[in-house]
């Protein structure tokens, strides 16, 4: 009984086209990974690269609002030791106060300085330079600052919000002789420390308090700054775009610095919110910063461009040739057959 022998299948072959298809497509998929890849190490830079400029936004503003303070107390201190301010704070000679400090204080105020006043041992304001005709009022329940320099006898330094509104302040202890006599206090106005911080870094700036963490009473139809929720808007380089940003909840109450990727007028940027601090360690509101990342959006948008064309070019090429060399081995093949 004889055996039937299997026919030999002819080998497979594959079409010129067919094998360029296959090397194009095993080449995409490489390059579609390679480009998945780079990107997401692109996206890290970046990030990397925003958060560091932010974290020296922050920087900037604390190194601003304690040279700020410094210089306010360094006013309160040179005023604080002249005798003749002293006797003249220990008799409650309000006229010879005003004497000896109005040209001093002109010159303060045109240097941005337009707080300066003098308080009494017993706690009252006795003379405002800023505001001459006020003047007897007792500090015991909203100055904080002032108590705390009464009773410790020590100066003091910091953020506090007043009658007048919220200042950098520096305050002095004043003695005659070995006898406490007073205080004496200098404040500046922080939208000219934001000016500079913006200068510095290109980035806007806003003073933001909680209306609860800073113990404010309800808000009257004068009051400076728009209020959202709990937030209000005191200060800032740019109230548009910050009453926006409060408005659209973009910026919200902070106890950590945080820093958020934004798109500003269809830029990319970022928000940074961190605590605001007041002379006390207390927290009361938040500092804000926004700043644009223009830069980085054109040059990844360019540089994804260029890779997405190489890797398109290359995938071409690589159909071409593969065809190419599968049309010039089929001859051989067929000949070896």
């Amino acid at each position: 009984m004889s055996v039937p022998h299997s026919v030999p299948r002819p080998p497979l072959r594959v079409s010129s086209v067919h094998a360029g298809l296959i090397a194009a497509l095993v080449l995409a998929l490489s390059f579609g990974a390679m480009l998945a890849l780079t990107f997401s190490m692109q996206n890290d830079v970046i990030a990397r690269d925003r958060d560091h400029q932010m974290a020296a936004v922050s920087q900037a503003i604390t190194a601003a609002l304690d040279e700020a303070g410094r210089f306010a107390l360094t006013q309160a201190e040179t005023t604080a030791r002249q005798h003749a301010v002293g006797r003249a704070l220990a008799a409650g000679d309000r006229a010879a106060l005003a004497e000896l400090t109005a040209a001093p204080y002109a010159y303060l105020k045109s240097q941005g300085v337009p707080v300066f006043g003098f308080h009494a041992a017993d706690m009252t304001y006795l003379l405002r330079l800023h505001l001459p005709d006020k003047f007897g009022d007792d500090l015991t329940k909203f100055r904080q600052m002032v108590l705390a320099a009464n009773k410790t006898r020590r100066s003091q330094v910091g953020l506090e919000i007043g009658v007048a509104g919220t200042f950098v302040r520096g305050i002095a202890v004043i003695n005659d002789g070995d006898r406490f006599v007073g205080t004496v206090e200098a404040g500046l106005n922080l939208e000219p420390i934001l000016e500079q911080v913006k200068t510095l870094t290109n980035a806007d700036i806003a003073v933001v308090l909680s209306q609860s963490l800073a113990e404010l009473p309800p808000r009257g139809p004068g009051d400076k700054g728009e209020q959202f929720g709990d937030l209000i808007a005191l200060a800032s380089t740019d109230t548009p775009l910050f009453t926006g940003l409060l408005r659209d909840g973009a910026i919200r109450l902070a106890r950590t610095r945080e820093i958020s990727p934004y798109r500003i007028g269809g830029e990319t940027g970022a928000i940074l919110v961190q605590p605001l601090i007041d002379f006390s360690g207390r927290m009361i509101g938040n500092i804000a910063a926004v700043k644009s990342f223009a830069s980085h959006g054109a040059a990844l948008q360019r540089t994804r461009i260029e890779l997405i064309a190489a890797a398109l070019i290359g995938i071409v090429l690589a159909f071409v040739a593969f065809s190419v060399l599968a049309r010039m081995l089929k001859p051989r093949d067929e000949a070896q057959a």
